[in-house]
């Protein structure tokens, strides 16, 4: 395996976990958008008191999201911003600790990634974030069915986490090309909020990766979160860039999700000897991809089963 990405730990990121909670498990959910501060609960095996871990002091937050559905409480918990080997242990630690309070998720959840463009480019020109912008959304189409089928779940078919339109194709060239930063964020905001959101990127340096299914597994998110990263810092690297549609040899890699996600992994470096380090991959996400590679792996499969002919 290449060696671990030292640019990638210095990219900003935030994660969202949706979920449902029981009612007396001791956290206090906020309304949308203005959460409460997550400082522990109560563990479902026994009750006793678990503390919620932090990332550089900063607490995790609960909130209401009215697209969760369930019996219990919907939440969804909201990150710090986070970075780095510590950013990503930390997030670790909040999964384990969701789970020991009884947290569950089903069809309605998602786990949503928000990487912070400026902090991958070094820049917040709105050339440079357009430019970024359309070769994320090329590589993102590319690399559609390893990306739904981590999940193992219909990602694909939801409202929330759609597959990427035809005229994407044509909205971000316009992201990178229309000199008028009003064309460009109107060009953002038409991506709509599906497969990867763009609504922040001119506005915040924000982009949102929605396709992931809602989880409690560490393993689960770790790949997720690898694939953000790791997807990011390909487009920023990349110079001669595709057709948005798939060529040949890209699609005969992609023709099942099991393909398709060592295609991925094969295409960031994880594995192979195409790049010089693997990209998106620093502490954890580095010495652990042996072990959530499998957990990846097995739902690709269980996506194909499903999924057979899932248009991706």
């Amino acid at each position: 395996m290449k060696k671990p990405d030292t640019k990638a730990a210095s990219v900003l990121f935030g994660v969202e976990l949706e979920t449902v909670i029981p009612a007396g498990c001791g956290v206090q959910v906020g309304n949308y958008h203005r959460g409460c501060q997550v400082t522990g609960g109560l563990r479902k095996s026994d009750g006793t008191v678990v503390t919620a871990p932090k990332f550089n002091r900063m607490p995790w937050r609960a909130e209401h999201d009215g697209s969760i559905r369930g019996a219990g409480v919907a939440c969804e918990f909201v990150s710090p911003i986070l970075h780095g080997e510590d950013g990503v242990t930390a997030l670790c630690q909040f999964v384990e600790f969701i789970t020991a309070i009884g947290a569950t998720v089903n069809d309605s959840c998602g786990c949503h990634v928000t990487v912070n463009v400026d902090s991958i480019i070094g820049s917040n020109d709105h050339a440079k974030r357009g430019e970024f912008a359309r070769k994320l959304a090329h590589i993102a189409q590319w690399h559609a069915r390893s990306i739904y089928g981590q999940t193992g779940a219909g990602r694909h078919t939801n409202t929330y986490s759609h597959t990427f339109a035809a005229d994407v194709a044509n909205l971000v060239k316009t992201m990178e090309k229309h000199p008028d930063l009003r064309f460009k964020e109107s060009a953002a905001m038409a991506c709509g909020r599906g497969m990867i959101n763009f609504r922040k990127l001119f506005s915040h340096g924000l982009v949102e990766f929605r396709a992931f299914a809602g989880t409690t597994s560490v393993a689960k998110v770790q790949h997720h979160v690898a694939t953000a990263i790791g997807l990011c810092r390909r487009a920023a690297e990349v110079e001669c860039l595709g057709a948005f549609k798939k060529n040949k040899v890209q699609e005969a890699r992609t023709r099942t999700a099991a393909d398709a996600v060592k295609f991925l992994w094969d295409y960031l470096g994880w594995t192979g000897s195409k790049r010089d380090c693997a990209l998106g991959l620093f502490g954890r996400l580095h010495s652990e991809f042996r072990q959530y590679r499998k957990e990846a792996l097995r739902l690709c499969r269980q996506f194909d089963a499903r999924y057979p002919n899932a248009p991706l």
